[in-house]
């Protein structure tokens, strides 16, 4: 009887470190955020409805979260670039006409984000729901 619970404990465990990863890859969540930008001068209030495949894009590598970007930030507008990810954090250098390059990184927590970039500007939001 003891090995037979010891085996399901293992059972356990292993299976509890496999999701444990699945979960922390959830950088966000659909739904509908809302937050503010602000480069230091002038403040504005932000909102925007995430869908379920745009979440998935986010959640993802490096390629997913690029599609995902130039679908938002348009090649024409800026040039994407050295789109990293590290966990909860994504990084990405945007080259924007005469704005020249900016950094960016991004910290996600599921259901709220925080983001600032080299120039200063930073953006921050959270979840607050299904999308309206």
């Amino acid at each position: 009887m003891k090995t037979h619970s010891r085996a399901a404990a293992l059972s356990a465990c292993v299976l509890a470190s496999v999701a444990l990863p699945a979960i922390a890859a959830d950088r966000v969540h659909a739904g509908q955020w809302v937050g503010s930008w602000t480069d230091g001068k002038t403040t504005r209030a932000t909102s925007s409805c995430m869908s379920k495949s745009d979440a998935d894009a986010m959640n993802g590598d490096a390629k997913s979260i690029q599609a995902y970007l130039e679908k938002t930030i348009p090649p024409s507008i800026c040039q994407l670039s050295d789109i990293k990810v590290d966990g909860n954090k994504v990084s990405y250098a945007a080259t924007c006409g005469a704005a020249g390059v900016r950094s960016n990184t991004t910290t996600y927590h599921g259901d709220s984000f925080e983001s600032v970039d080299s120039k200063g500007a930073k953006s921050e939001a959270k979840r607050v729901g299904a999308c309206t």
